[in-house]
């Protein structure tokens, strides 16, 4: 059986979550002085495109590369602090996420291991950054339990469940993990990239963690993405300010050459996409402006949707986006 968002996102736990969110995000915005102008997070041109508000914040398109992103954006400490404190991040921990964890295990994490051990090969040390309750740690280490794990997460939560698995953890962010600097074979980090007002010091906080010549491994939510560029506002992963970037593929393959990193391959491997567009269709079909998507999505039978998600993932015209990259070694011949 196809996955389905329901699977994975239930529909009064995402609700519930999005208020939190949007609350959350009301409260941050009282302190207006602490909004920062950005260029485009992707190619790093000035040249933003109004695109629409979304819980009171503005969202522009890149006239360059086509990324969307929330400008002017909090600051990186004002996000560090929401993240820790905010009404919606305790929710996600506390209540969202363990309810929904082992539903998304098979479907998610498993897969999501066996990708990064076709690409890692035989890595002796691997950290996940975001790492969350350590779900796809648990995984890699079942497929490869030689390989040595570690994890970085700031959230407090997460961390006392980590260190209760036995996972080695260092609490923080990735800029906070120096001690780990240069340590690890793979580095990955997952549905984070979004969360960042600054991908390319993410990018440099990462290859920071990696060996010369180590993989990065990232995913995270694309602004070129079907249900992204279909729904717009109406996008409920468009979620601001838990979700603040959305690259296109261009820019990030822009946002890689800035970070002086080596592409190895970006995709978009997303299986939800026409899901979570007949989802909102289902509730306000005028969302749907074009009408042959109106077709496709609310009129046309299972496997003609089930054919499109697949066209999506192979012309990378999913909203699920994977980076894979190379820290190059500057010492190799």
């Amino acid at each position: 059986m196809s996955l389905r968002e329901a699977d994975i996102r239930p529909a009064d736990l995402l609700g519930e979550y999005l208020r939190l969110n949007e609350a959350d995000g009301r409260a941050l915005l009282t302190n207006t002085g602490d909004l920062e102008h950005r260029a485009c997070p992707g190619c790093g041109a000035d040249t933003p495109i109004t695109a629409f508000d979304k819980n009171g914040f503005k969202l522009v398109r890149c006239g360059g590369c086509d990324s969307l992103y929330v400008n002017p954006v909090p600051s990186a400490n004002s996000l560090a602090a929401f993240y820790r404190d905010g009404h919606s991040s305790q929710y996600w921990a506390t209540v969202f996420f363990p309810a929904v964890a082992e539903a998304r295990r098979r479907p998610i994490y498993r897969p999501r291991a066996e990708r990064v051990a076709a690409y890692a090969g035989d890595p002796r040390r691997l950290i996940d950054v975001g790492a969350g309750a350590g779900l796809f740690l648990e995984e890699f280490h079942a497929l490869r339990p030689q390989v040595a794990i570690g994890a970085v997460e700031p959230g407090t939560a997460h961390v006392a469940e980590l260190r209760q698995k036995g996972i080695d953890t260092l609490e923080g962010f990735a800029h906070e993990a120096s001690a780990w600097a240069s340590s690890a074979d793979v580095v990955t980090c997952f549905e984070v990239l979004e969360h960042v007002g600054d991908p390319a010091a993410l990018f440099g906080d990462l290859a920071a963690l990696a060996r010369p010549g180590g993989l990065i491994i990232v995913s995270g939510l694309s602004g070129g993405g079907f249900d992204i560029q279909t729904l717009g506002v109406y996008s409920k992963p468009v979620s601001p300010p838990h979700h603040l970037t959305f690259l296109s593929i261009a820019g990030a393959e822009k946002l890689l050459a800035r970070c002086g990193l080596d592409i190895i391959e970006i995709c978009t491997p997303g299986e939800l996409d026409v899901d979570i567009v007949r989802n909102v269709a289902l509730e306000n079909p005028e969302v749907l402006g074009d009408p042959d998507v109106r077709h496709l999505i609310l009129e046309a039978d299972a496997a003609a949707r089930r054919d499109f998600q697949e066209e999506l993932k192979k012309s990378r015209r999913s909203s699920h986006m994977w980076i894979v990259a190379r820290r190059p070694d500057r010492g190799a011949p």
